[in-house]
């Protein structure tokens, strides 16, 4: 047991002395982390930052505005100039322009009097141009009606009382938080799909580069040499190959653990242990699979490993959205896959199938490399 642990200590000191592997270990981990953070903050957080600039200066203008500011948003009135500067400075998701007739025209929906220009970069434009929308319809109904009122007195020969657009705007706020105001009640508990066509999620890149840490750091410590006079020791070969993949295993929590407190850092998010030992789980699968990579030949072993890997994360969604039946049919069947489709709660294969499947891996690797030793001292 000593010798174990003073043979893992060793590959871990060999593993920190190599550029590369300790620019994957320590620097790439929190530079990816901040930015899925800051991705995050920016394009799925709840807060929308909007300037609108009222050309209209009416009841119903100001009606949209305050709607918009009722929903939660950052609102910022102002004129032209300063909502330009805003935009420009990227410190607004869009400017709302309110132009002038927007009352008068409020009926006629072949007069368009909004305007809104999206932010560059901004992933809440769709949304946002659907709550215009949904604000600015009750508007439109409620002069519809006003102007067929309107109609009727003009019909009869009489003249609309001055004061029933403004008894009507309030009749209908009164009803609208009384008897027409819908209540959700839910019962029961969420029932996930068996499948999840999702988009890149926040551990998209950290699994990527975790898989690409783990078989470069099984290929660096797999010498062939050095087996092979391991191999004609007792016990040599198996400390070695435990050793191996224990160091790999450590140094790749602290990855994991470097990439999730940068990211949820920034999104002032709790760390979800959960998440944390999803990933253990899939770089414990990958250290198997680089086990057997590493029995290819010398020369095209690197090449061959990462082609495989890029191939397995683009299957399983780590650069862009799959369509559910490319996930269904072969997506989550990925190691890349799995671990994204699990992040995300859909249902696929166990945990404890996969550490099973990342033992029989890691056990056939350690006996295929034990025969080829035998094979070169005989």
């Amino acid at each position: 047991m000593i010798h174990l642990l003073r043979l893992t200590k060793l590959k871990m000191i060999d593993l920190l002395n190599r550029p590369v592997m300790l620019l994957m270990l320590l620097v790439l981990p929190i530079l990816l982390g901040s930015i899925a953070g800051a991705a995050n903050m920016r394009n799925v957080g709840k807060d929308i930052f909007l300037s609108v600039v009222d050309l209209d200066q009416t009841r119903s203008s100001a009606g949209v505005i305050a709607d918009l500011q009722a929903k939660g948003w950052h609102i910022y009135p102002e004129n032209y100039d300063a909502a330009q500067r805003r935009l420009l400075r990227n410190e607004v998701d869009g400017v709302l322009m309110i132009d002038k007739g927007f009352e008068e025209d409020l009926d006629d929906f072949d007069k368009s009097n909004l305007r809104y220009t999206e932010a560059e970069g901004s992933m809440v434009t769709t949304m946002v141009r659907e709550v215009i929308v949904a604000s600015v319809l009750p508007l439109f109904s409620q002069e519809s009606m006003l102007r067929q009122l309107e109609e009727l007195y003009a019909a009869s020969g009489e003249s609309m009382p001055a004061d029933l657009p403004e008894r009507f705007a309030e009749r209908i706020e009164e009803l609208s938080q009384g008897q027409a105001k819908i209540v959700i009640e839910y019962f029961g508990s969420l029932v996930l799909a068996p499948t999840l066509t999702f988009v890149v999620s926040d551990y998209s890149m950290e699994v990527f580069f975790l898989s690409i840490y783990a078989v470069l750091g099984t290929l660096s410590l797999s010498r062939a040499v050095l087996r092979q006079r391991l191999g004609s020791t007792a016990h040599g070969l198996r400390r070695d190959y435990l050793a191996s993949l224990i160091s790999l295993q450590i140094l790749g929590e602290l990855q994991i653990l470097l990439y999730t407190y940068s990211m949820l850092l920034l999104m002032n998010r709790p760390i979800v242990l959960y998440d944390i030992f999803i990933l253990s789980v899939f770089l414990f699968l990958i250290l198997g699979v680089g086990q057997l990579l590493s029995l290819i030949e010398e020369s095209l072993r690197l090449y061959l490993s990462l082609m495989l890997l890029l191939f397995s994360a683009v299957l399983g969604g780590c650069f862009f959205q799959l369509s559910s039946r490319l996930l269904l049919n072969y997506g989550q069947y990925s190691p890349h896959g799995w671990a994204l489709s699990t992040l995300r709660g859909t249902r696929v294969a166990p945990v404890w199938a996969v550490l099973l499947i990342g033992l029989v891996l890691m056990a056939a690797g350690y006996l295929l490399q034990r025969r080829r030793v035998s094979q070169v001292i005989e």
